[in-house]
């Protein structure tokens, strides 16, 4: 499964992108009950826009990726072990 665009809450919106907290995938909206890892992607390239990731447990018990594009700054989701 490709990746979906979404609506993420995050914890602190101060920062970009900020934790988040809440997201909507399929037309659900499930809280984060727990991030498992966090990281960004690294270019040798200054020109390209990392985006940074989220491996997440949601409230439907399970696992999420979810990936913040600082280029469009938006987010986007997609469900772990479905067609990846």
């Amino acid at each position: 499964m490709r990746f979906l665009h979404t609506k993420v809450r995050t914890l602190d919106s101060h920062s970009v992108p900020g934790r988040p907290m809440e997201f909507e995938f399929d037309g659900k909206g499930f809280f984060v009950e727990e991030i498992l890892d966090h990281w960004k992607e690294a270019h040798q390239n200054s020109s390209f826009y990392p985006q940074e990731y989220y491996k997440v447990q949601a409230s439907d018990r399970q696992l999420y990726i979810l990936r913040y594009s600082t280029l469009f700054r938006s987010w986007w989701a997609k469900r772990c072990g479905v067609n990846q």
